[in-house]
């Protein structure tokens, strides 16, 4: 299986560039994985850990449907639902600074994603969406305790409850986007940005799986709703 994510050094900041451009830069358990095993091989890097995408479109569309319609059983998704949540947490773990330069839509599980970065930048035209209403899910990741334990637990709801999209402007404002920046200016001030940053550990919280959201993604996954949506993809 091809990397997803491929490793640019550039002095100041290592860059993973995510690179699943065929599946829509689908987050799947494999990815996951790949992303576990980096922050251990790097384990003692120092420097800021900027994760880009390599699609213009799409920062991240969220989990892997294609490999979700392959699962033969309930049981099976929800397997490879908490393997996904134990990867990311092993990301999340990472003692550098984290940050998601966002240049293309973030949805679905790429949302939960998000949660596990300390600073998430965005161009002007990126979209956001917490979208798993749409395909009859529930965050299935952790990202609803982490995403609460950042803009608060009564947003989080509000959001998965409409799951619209939010542009970039509004996301800043929601607090899931640090900094809205020009897409002429985004990697120029992200230099400047690591060059004045000090090495240096960051305190993550690490309490990423509570039992509310795991029973909620249970009883939803393999529903009605989400078999709909499942068939329809292609």
């Amino acid at each position: 299986m091809a990397a997803a994510f491929q490793l640019v050094d550039h002095k100041v900041y290592l860059e993973l560039r995510f690179t699943s451009l065929s599946s829509g830069n689908a987050l799947g358990l494999e990815a996951a994985k790949e992303l576990a095993q980096i922050a251990k091989a790097h384990k003692n890097y120092q420097r800021p850990v900027v994760v880009t995408s390599g699609n213009s479109r799409l920062f991240c569309s969220g989990g892997n449907r294609s490999d979700h319609k392959k699962l033969k059983s309930k049981t099976a998704g929800l397997g490879v639902a908490r393997a996904t949540a134990r990867q990311l947490d092993a990301f999340a773990r990472w003692p550098v600074v984290k940050l998601a330069l966002i240049e293309g839509d973030v949805l679905g599980g790429g949302m939960e994603w998000l949660a596990r970065f300390d600073f998430r930048w965005s161009t002007q035209h990126a979209l956001f969406s917490f979208w798993q209403k749409r395909l009859g899910l529930s965050t299935g990741w952790s990202g609803g305790k982490n995403w609460a334990n950042r803009i608060g637990e009564l947003q989080v709801r509000q959001l998965l409850l409409e799951g619209k999209l939010l542009s970039a402007f509004e996301a800043h404002e929601l607090g899931l986007v640090d900094r809205v920046v020009s897409p002429l200016k985004i990697r120029s001030e992200l230099l400047l940005w690591c060059e004045r940053h000090t090495p240096a550990s960051t305190p993550h919280l690490v309490r990423w799986t509570p039992q509310n959201e795991r029973t909620t993604f249970g009883k939803l996954w393999w529903g009605p709703e989400h078999r709909d949506s499942l068939k329809q993809w292609k």
